[in-house]
């Protein structure tokens, strides 16, 4: 009797796309999350594709404003409770998507902001002391 295996879920042409040329680079993993697919180098979160559009994480200055650069970005942006969130992610330009050198470079920006970036740590709550 032979064991049942799951098959890990195929990942979109887009997905697979952007891996291709972004594979010179260094190893990039791809996990589904939040109904997308984030891109993960060395375990960080530089981009997302949502919608087949693919997003890079945006620089930020010390004050966690987008450090202004010469070409207009379109953000990520979504609906939550009936208000706008935008999350500094920008739609990669199209030409990207045919140049794996411009593909790379951009990809490297993202991950070096993402690095730099503070983590998010989760609030530990204070343990109540036990008097005796």
């Amino acid at each position: 009797m032979q064991k049942s295996t799951k098959k890990p879920k195929q990942l979109d042409g887009l997905t697979i796309h952007v891996l291709d040329l972004l594979a010179p680079w260094q190893q990039v993993d791809a996990k589904r999350m939040f109904g997308g697919i984030g891109l993960f180098a060395a375990g960080t979160m530089f981009a997302i594709i949502i919608d087949e559009i693919l997003y890079f994480k945006e620089t930020l200055d010390a004050k966690g404003k987008p450090v202004p650069c010469d070409v207009e970005r379109n953000y990520f942006e979504y609906d939550r409770n009936g208000k706008t969130v935008a999350l500094f992610y920008y739609q990669v330009p199209e030409q990207a998507l045919d140049d794996s050198q411009l593909m790379i470079e951009l990809a490297s920006e993202s991950y070096r902001s993402a690095c730099s970036q503070p983590k998010k740590s989760k609030k530990k709550t204070a343990q109540p002391v036990k008097r005796y």
